[in-house]
């Protein structure tokens, strides 16, 4: 699964990525070192006029029939294998598909003879370029009150990251980015795009344990661990 990202990009670093055809904002989205389920983040989507542009949604899918936003807390990934069969995924995958950028994820990695430990890993490019994950979106509104959030999208592990955990983001490529966006793409190419994992090469970074607490959202999360400090 993917519970913790890193997203911490100026809008003019995003609009780039995105190639998107206005100027960038000057007041640069908040940063989020440690971003959490339940916190806004800045994703691309489709405006009504089919361009490219920029919104800040929550993270936690509630989907349009749901009685009350809490479902939410529970909808923070969608699995590429099932995503087009679940109720609560299904109608966003069709028409409402969006992108997520990250500077990277963290994932916990089981340690010791009883697998009782854990071990934080912030994982990224090598090469240092933001991520794109394949996330839908959706709105939601009952009694007077409107709500627009979303669930990032996971498949199996590439096998450079496995021994981490089991699942991971699905990477959308900058080639891939039209045909995912695209409301009119066929079911197939969407599961080609999002059914194979990421192969990176990634950035396997070990961190402290201070990315176990959300509050903890400030640069220092990110720096590694000093390697005698893990055996």
């Amino acid at each position: 699964m993917c519970g913790r990202l890193s997203q911490n990009l100026t809008w003019q670093q995003i609009y780039t990525l995105y190639t998107l055809p206005v100027s960038a904002p000057r007041l640069d989205p908040q940063p989020r070192f440690n971003g959490a389920p339940t916190q806004d983040f800045a994703l691309c989507r489709l405006d009504e006029s089919g361009m490219r542009s920029m919104s800040v949604l929550r993270w936690g899918l509630v989907p349009f029939w749901a009685k009350d936003v809490k479902i939410g807390a529970r909808m923070i990934n969608a699995r590429a294998e099932t995503v087009q069969e679940k109720p609560a995924f299904r109608s966003a995958f069709r028409s409402k598909r969006c992108l997520i950028p990250a500077n990277g994820w963290f994932e916990w990695k089981r340690t010791g003879p009883t697998g009782s430990g854990k071990q934080p890993y912030f994982l990224a490019l090598e090469s240092g370029l933001a991520l794109s994950f394949a996330a839908l979106w959706e709105q939601w509104g009952r009694g007077g009150e409107h709500l627009e959030t979303f669930t990032i999208i996971t498949t199996e592990a590439s096998p450079a990251l496995s021994d981490i955990h089991d699942r991971q983001p699905a990477v959308v490529d900058p080639d891939d980015y039209t045909d995912w966006l695209d409301p009119g793409t066929p079911a197939e190419t969407l599961q080609e795009i999002i059914g194979t994992p990421h192969e990176g090469p990634y950035e396997i970074r070990p961190v402290s344990d201070l990315v176990n607490r959300v509050a903890n959202d400030t640069p220092d999360i990110l720096k590694p661990l000093e390697r005698q400090t893990l055996f």
